[in-house]
């Protein structure tokens, strides 16, 4: 009789673990947001230094071109180098400024990802600046108001979070449905 009430006793343990373990915890605001959780490094890891030296090479013919920095800065996140390519958009940001005619919707790209990179870094002031920036740059760029709605929700600035999430709406509404939706139903998508 002792012996079955141990094994039931047992058992009844190991069914309170298994089921604890399927209690959701809340998570705190900086791991619902994490915009680079898109940048994990991928197939394309194994040409990593071709395609760097390719990228190397045409810098060093022409240390200017802002459109290189921009694909290189993109390899580098692939690969989880944040500071390099927080660098390389850095320095395209520089040329491309300075560059008469040069595409603003581009610019406002190069923006968007170096303010995805200055986010992870806990940046999150200069991350909405670059944000509003590509925004300035691209009335159109459903990203910079995604972005900065999300950093605007986390940092508690509900009335501007708001405001972003309405224009992002006009612009691509399937997405700011979906992503307000699933993560203010409880499901966070990864």
């Amino acid at each position: 009789m002792l012996k079955l009430s141990f094994r039931l006793l047992a058992c009844g343990v190991l069914l309170l673990c298994g089921l604890a373990a399927c209690i959701p915890v809340p998570m705190t605001k900086p791991e619902l947001y994490r915009p680079l959780a898109d940048f994990t490094p991928q197939d394309g890891v194994y040409e990593f230094e071709t395609k760097q030296a390719t990228f190397n090479v045409a810098l060093d013919d022409n240390p200017n071109d802002a459109n290189v920095r921009f694909a290189r800065a993109l390899l580098y996140m692939g690969v989880g180098r944040y500071a390099s390519a927080e660098d390389d958009l850095t320095a395209a940001i520089k040329v491309a400024e300075k560059e008469r005619g040069y595409d603003s919707e581009r610019l406002a790209s190069i923006y968007v990802h170096r303010g995805l990179i200055r986010w992870s870094d806990e940046k999150a002031e200069l991350a909405i600046e670059d944000y509003s920036r590509a925004i300035e740059l691209d009335p159109a760029n459903w990203e910079g108001y995604f972005h900065r709605w999300l950093a605007y929700h986390f940092q508690g600035e509900e009335e501007k979070a708001e405001r972003d999430r309405k224009q992002g709406m006009k612009l691509e509404p399937e997405v700011f449905s979906r992503e307000y939706v699933l993560r203010y139903d409880g499901i966070v998508l990864n």
